[in-house]
């Protein structure tokens, strides 16, 4: 018996999670993928001392996302790389994120994602570790009086990229959709934090063959905006020398919700949009072009992850009506470009489970 359906894109950047509970209601959940040691005291001071939440993790204890970068007097931690796929810090930011979204006990069943370049050779690392210990989960969330205790009843890994197409074949409840959305030659290019990733598929299906250019490594927003944004910052003035990437990630998330790039009074709207369109001229260049002919024979190209909202304006400008307008699926059209992977891997879980429950 399943208790929740949760699906988790916990990325180098960002973690993104949604998950559908018994009661048929959804849940979303989204932070960036750190964390740092805290202490959890207080004075009591209401209203005059910052107020975090923070989670107990075996025997440590951490604030997450935007609070570890507002509290941390200490090192904010990060991974990224292929070594992050199953370790400690892969299962604790899947663990937070349910536990954030209301899971306190049950099981869970649980979608996570890698990229697909590395997709063979993390997967079985990731399955490993995950259910190890049948899969039991322990966490506590400030507020809690005893720690929740949950397990992972069945663990599905997908490559980056498929669950976004099963996004416009399926609708919100998990039920197949009539699109042509996928007919013919289609190109997933999902840019994150540390990957770019390509998934190449033909009506539908992933194209083995294209594996040699599934995955990029170091070619996401970290290494072409965030660190170039963050030396040119840091050259200003010695204010901005203890500044991290973490802070330039949360100008940028900032800016592409309400247009302000502004960091302690200075502005970098015009140092993200410069490295924005050189990383837009790199993917053109070195991956659209020299991988896969310019879009020849490709019907469509569809744009998904963080970096998709710095430099989709750049490539449908280059490449025209070959970028595919999400916004022309309603069952699509609601959700965002940094979700699609998360959202697209429920929406996958719901029907194998309703499949199941028909036998």
């Amino acid at each position: 018996m399943v208790d929740f359906a949760a699906s988790v894109d916990a990325g180098n950047g960002v973690v993104n999670a949604v998950m559908m509970d018994t009661n048929g209601k959804l849940h979303r959940f989204s932070e960036p993928s750190v964390r740092a040691p805290v202490s959890g005291q207080s004075l009591g001071l209401k209203g005059q001392e910052m107020e975090y939440t923070w989670v107990d993790w075996g025997a440590n204890r951490y604030a997450t996302g935007d609070e570890a970068l507002a509290v941390a007097v200490r090192g904010i931690e990060r991974h990224i790389g292929i070594n992050r796929y199953g370790n400690e810090f892969h299962q604790f930011l899947v663990a937070t994120a349910l536990a954030k979204m209301g899971v306190a006990e049950g099981s869970v069943d649980l979608t996570l994602f890698a990229p697909p370049g590395l997709y063979l050779d993390v997967k079985p690392v990731i399955v490993k570790n995950f259910t190890r210990k049948h899969g039991k989960v322990a966490i506590k969330l400030k507020g809690d009086s005893q720690p929740r205790v949950f397990e992972y009843g069945n663990v599905t890994i997908l490559p980056e990229g498929i669950g976004a197409a099963a996004c416009f074949v399926l609708d919100e409840d998990g039920n197949p959709v009539e699109t042509d959305a996928l007919n013919g030659n289609v190109l997933i290019l999902d840019s994150g934090a540390y990957t770019l990733d390509s998934t190449l598929l033909r009506n539908g299906s992933f194209n083995p063959e294209t594996l040699q250019h599934a995955s990029w490594e170091k070619s996401g927003v970290h290494h072409f905006v965030r660190e170039p944004v963050l030396a040119a910052v840091r050259a200003l003035s010695s204010d901005f020398e203890l500044l991290t990437v973490e802070h330039i990630d949360a100008v940028i998330r900032q800016g592409v919700q309400t247009g302000d790039f502004t960091l302690d009074g200075a502005d970098l709207k015009g140092a993200i949009q410069k490295h924005s369109e050189r990383y837009a001229e790199w993917i053109a260049n070195s991956v659209i072009d020299a991988a896969f002919d310019g879009l020849r024979g490709i019907r469509s190209l569809i744009l998904i992850g963080g970096g998709a909202l710095l430099v989709e304006k750049h490539l449908k400008k280059w490449y025209g009506d070959k970028v595919l307008d999400r916004k022309a699926y309603p069952h699509v059209k609601k959700v965002a470009v940094t979700d699609m992977n998360a959202v697209g891997g429920l929406r996958r879980a719901l029907y194998r489970l309703r499949q199941k429950q028909a036998i």
